[in-house]
């Protein structure tokens, strides 16, 4: 079985029923080992906090496992994963979410361009 990583944007329309996660990825996500880092749920509560995302009451991780899917937490060899990276993307939760990928063998699920313009192989459209 595929294990997959999910971006954080996937994460929420998963959470929230959102359409723009689309049949097809849905399919492969409920098929799948799904992980989900606490940087996710980190960046969503940052996000929440600043009025931009609301979000469940209660326990997301709670939630997520409830569902199935696999928290991954943020280990010191995972920092040095970011930290080694070489591919441009500024954005920090995202640096984070690649170099997990890549530290524990996992396909990064994403639709952002960004992340998906650096042609990495750990990362996977969805």
């Amino acid at each position: 079985m595929k294990r997959y990583l999910l971006d954080t944007h996937l994460v929420y329309w998963w959470m929230t029923g959102d359409a723009r996660l689309g049949k097809v990825t849905q399919d492969l996500i409920a098929r799948s080992e799904i992980l989900v880092s606490t940087a996710s749920l980190w960046e969503m509560v940052l996000k929440n906090g600043k009025g931009k995302l609301p979000l469940p009451q209660g326990s997301l991780a709670e939630q997520l496992e409830a569902q199935g899917f696999v928290m991954l937490p943020i280990l010191p060899r995972h920092i040095e994963a970011a930290r080694s990276l070489t591919c441009l993307h500024a954005d920090p939760f995202d640096r984070l979410l690649i170099a997990q990928a890549g530290d524990e063998k996992l396909a990064l699920l994403t639709r952002d361009a960004a992340i998906l313009a650096l042609g990495l192989n750990e990362v996977v459209e969805g």
